[in-house]
């Protein structure tokens, strides 16, 4: 079995990071002062454990995917104004 590569490692602790971070992001901006009583805060409140599982099973591995989309285009378009030898 081989190991993978650094840059897969790193996308990958990206994608959770970001998975784990999503809910309580988009619960403390529904919830910021002022809004604390609004009807998006207090169904976010609610639904906040729904929420923690769907950031690691949904946004995790879209952001696994975007990350992976832009390292593609970073490296292709590096790679081709690099002068060739």
């Amino acid at each position: 079995m081989s190991v993978p590569s650094r840059s897969l490692l790193i996308r990958i602790g990206l994608a959770l990071a970001i998975g784990v971070a999503e809910p309580y992001l988009e619960l403390a901006w529904r919830c910021r002062q002022g809004l604390e009583a609004s009807e998006a805060c207090v169904w976010g409140r609610s639904l906040f454990p729904l929420s923690r599982a769907a950031g690691l099973l949904i946004v995790a591995p879209i952001a696994f995917v975007v990350l992976t989309i832009i390292g593609h285009l970073w490296w292709t378009r590096g790679s081709s104004s690099r002068p060739s030898v």
